[in-house]
């Protein structure tokens, strides 16, 4: 029994006409009449009583209707499936992530993902960078936005989708909450509430390795996994912290976000998949990911970049103007 043979007697069912059915199949009529001859002999049995005048069911056309009709849908519900399957738009999807990219990137990429694969089902879960990395290891995650760095895990592959620049974090109360500006050498002797190292300890490393450029060893009173916590630990006069700028952008807590005039690294987000857990579902969310990404970080790098350009040639320009004016007369005439 022949598919193509079921379809031509479900069509034939629904117009009772064999001319009109061979041509909406795209088959000579002598050709249709064949392919159910052949079904009716491989059944045992009339599905169609027919002469000059008309074409009707028999009554074990009628009950083989019934079925054959759900047994097609079926069959199309399958084969559609298997194919957004093998096109990455049917399966689950375990995705971890750490509590900045839950409030700064994760929504907005899950929403678009959803209109576009309406059959992708999410567990989402907010992660913290350390239990991601085992996680993602062990197969139990299939994608993770983590904070980097992460080293020494060749298992993973990670792609940075986003860059913030680094704030120092300090109570309203505190001497330097009325500047936008400051060094860190002007904290040095302070207390400091930082990232538990064993929750991620590239981040943990890599604030570190600020202070100690700046010539400070922090005296660290707290530490905590969380952001928000750790900016609540400021709040409470625990210590100073330096966090990523938007940790503290929606915060209500009594804490103030300086910006660090040294030069710094920027804090990063990365996307992370295990290179040996790509299924078609987990690559298409992660080309989206980075296409999405990309796209959001552009207009915010032109802006950035913009702005750099502005800074410098106002203070070439003052340059140039302090220059004149220290200038003598003579100098200026020859």
């Amino acid at each position: 029994m022949e598919l193509r043979q079921i379809r031509s007697f479900l069509s034939i069912a629904e117009t009772l006409h064999f001319g009109r059915t061979a041509e909406l199949v795209h088959l000579s009529q002598p050709a249709l009449s064949l392919q159910i001859r052949a079904l009716e002999e491989e059944i045992g049995v009339r599905l169609f009583e027919r002469n000059r005048r008309k074409t009707t069911l028999t009554a074990a056309g009628s009950a083989f209707r019934e079925a054959a009709a759900a047994a097609v849908l079926q069959l199309d519900h399958a084969t559609r499936r298997a194919t957004l399957a093998a096109d990455g738009k049917l399966g689950l999807l375990s995705i971890g992530f750490i509590s900045t990219a839950g409030s700064e990137l994760v929504p907005h990429v899950i929403r678009l993902f959803r209109e576009l694969n309406p059959d992708v089902q999410f567990s989402l879960r907010n992660i913290l960078t350390a239990d991601q990395i085992r996680m993602l290891e062990a197969g139990s995650l299939d994608i993770g936005f983590l904070r980097l760095p992460v080293g020494g895990h060749s298992q993973l592959e990670v792609v940075t989708v986003h860059r913030e620049p680094f704030v120092l974090v300090v109570p309203s109360r505190h001497k330097l909450a009325k500047r936008k500006r400051v060094r860190l050498s002007e904290v040095a002797g302070q207390d400091f509430v930082l990232y538990e190292r064993s929750l991620a300890p590239g981040f943990h490393d890599l604030v570190f390795g600020m202070l100690r450029n700046a010539g400070i060893v922090p005296h660290v009173s707290q530490t905590a996994g969380e952001m928000p916590t750790l900016i609540s630990l400021v709040d409470a006069g625990m210590g100073l912290s330096i966090l990523p700028a938007s940790a503290v952008r929606h915060s209500v807590a009594s804490v103030v976000a300086c910006d660090i005039v040294d030069a710094i690294p920027m804090s990063e987000i990365g996307i992370a998949v295990n290179k040996d857990n790509r299924t078609a579902v987990v690559d298409n969310f992660r080309s989206f990911a980075l296409n999405e990404l990309v796209k959001a970080a552009g207009p915010a790098a032109s802006q950035a970049r913009a702005q750099r350009s502005i800074r410098a040639r106002a203070a070439h320009g003052r340059l140039r103007r302090a220059r004149r004016t220290r200038s003598t007369p003579a100098d200026r005439r020859g």
